[in-house]
C-alpha cells in the first residue's frame, strides 16, 4: 500500500513539474510581448506586420491610401516598420505613418 501511494505522489509531482515548465515558458513569452509593447508605446512606433506586408507587395505599384483627413493616390516607393512613402501623381513625396492609415487598396 505504501509503495502504491508513493508511486501516485511521484507521478503527480512529475505532472506538476511539466505544468510548471509550460507555465514558465508562457510567462516568459508574455513578458517578452509586454516589453515589445512598452517599447512601441514609448517610441510611438507601432508595428503592423500585416499592413507592412501588404504595402511591400504593392512596391512600385499605384495604390490608394485613406486617412481620416485625406486620400492619397500614388506609387509605393518605400515601406518601413511604421510608415509608407508614396509618390503622388503630382510628383510630391508623402510619408504616411501606419497609425494614420484607415484604408489601403
Amino acid at each position: 500500500m505504501c509503495f502504491f501511494f508513493h508511486s501516485r505522489i511521484w507521478a503527480r509531482i512529475k505532472q506538476l513539474e511539466v505544468q510548471q515548465a509550460l507555465l514558465t515558458e508562457r510567462v516568459d513569452m508574455l513578458n517578452a510581448r509586454i516589453e515589445q509593447l512598452e517599447t512601441e508605446v514609448r517610441s510611438g512606433i507601432v508595428a503592423n506586420p500585416p499592413l507592412q506586408q501588404f504595402l511591400e507587395s504593392k512596391m512600385g505599384q499605384n495604390i490608394s491610401i485613406s486617412t481620416s483627413s485625406v486620400t492619397v493616390l500614388g506609387t509605393v516607393l518605400a515601406v518601413g516598420k511604421d510608415a509608407v512613402e508614396i509618390r503622388e501623381t503630382s510628383g510630391d513625396i508623402v510619408i504616411i505613418p501606419f497609425s494614420q492609415i484607415s484604408v489601403a487598396q
